[in-house]
């Protein structure tokens, strides 16, 4: 038996305030103020809430590299990565392993995901192998991942994982 998970599409946190836009290590796109920032003790409670909602896994290994996603300056969703060695079909190879990720409902299905993965891989994996799992009963996800030139290595009543090879940064998917 398959379980799935419902998403709510309420609000579980609001900011009261409007954070300002940090610099440094942030990528941005001016059209749209797209940015990410590494997960800071700051936004740990905001993510826990999300992930907890959605049965994620919740950040805290010191081996999961976690970054809060913005637009214009406010957080809009999360995405975790660890180093690590998978079966990719031609044996065990490094691959960046996408532990979690998500997007507000506010901002679904407007291809932002995509175009935070590409901030990120310019910024910390511009080439290699990255590896995600996605749920079976994911449609959206199985789609993109199809379109993105994703290889699938292992299906499951579950799951199925998927294996991309980077040798350039990932670039996001033109929108016609």
């Amino acid at each position: 038996m398959v379980k799935t998970v419902s998403i709510s599409r309420t609000r579980l946190l609001s900011d009261l305030k409007p954070r300002r836009a940090r610099t440094g290590s942030r990528l941005t796109q001016p059209d749209e103020g797209l940015g990410f920032q590494p997960l800071s003790p700051e936004d740990l409670p905001w993510v826990q809430t999300w992930t907890t909602q959605l049965r994620l896994p919740n950040p805290g290994s010191p081996r999961i590299r976690g970054f809060v996603l913005t637009k214009q300056g406010r957080r809009v969703g999360y995405l975790a990565a660890r180093s690590t060695a998978f079966n990719t079909g031609q044996g065990r190879e490094p691959v960046m392993w996408i532990v979690c990720a998500f997007l507000i409902p506010s901002c679904r299905g407007r291809g932002l995901l995509p175009r935070f993965c590409e901030m990120l891989s310019r910024a910390h994996f511009p080439a290699g192998k990255a590896a995600a799992r996605i749920a079976a009963d994911n449609a959206v996800m199985h789609r993109f991942m199809a379109r993105g030139g994703w290889r699938q290595v292992r299906k499951t009543r579950r799951y199925t994982d998927y294996v991309l090879e980077l040798l350039r940064p990932f670039a996001a998917l033109k929108r016609g």
